[in-house]
């Protein structure tokens, strides 16, 4: 089973998808609306949104070699595989700044009782004082 070739068209349309999820997710950046880090895996996306209409005969290749019959679920595969891995770059993010605001709310109590302690023992003077 031979699939037909990706018509001209549907190239040039996924191609300028892909150069405007690069100029979009560029423009995040540059606007500080995006972190870098963050954006690399939708450079990433945007660059694989490029090179597959181009060298679809070479995802094609790829997708026989693996056994996978139908080509464009090979695609559908490497495009799961690119949400999976912003999904879990986004969990390693929360899981760090979970650990950092922990951290800071600890930090915060300490100094709200530290600051409660001076303020008595400022009212204790000012009441010996008097």
């Amino acid at each position: 089973m031979i699939a037909e070739p990706m018509e001209l068209q549907t190239r040039i349309f996924v191609i300028l998808l892909g150069v405007a999820v690069a100029f979009f997710v560029i423009n995040q950046v540059r606007t500080r609306k995006i972190k870098e880090q963050y954006a690399l895996l939708w450079i990433l996306t945007a660059i694989l949104l490029v090179l597959v209409p181009i060298f679809v005969d070479v995802v094609d290749a790829i997708s026989y070699a693996l056994g996978i019959l139908y080509p464009p679920a090979f695609i559908f595969l490497i495009a799961l595989v690119c949400i999976l891995l912003i999904l879990f770059q986004f969990s390693m993010s929360i899981s760090r700044f979970s650990e950092q605001i922990k951290v800071l709310v600890q930090e915060i109590a300490l100094l709200t009782k530290r600051v409660e302690e001076l303020e008595g023992r400022d009212s204790d003077e000012d009441g010996k004082r008097e």
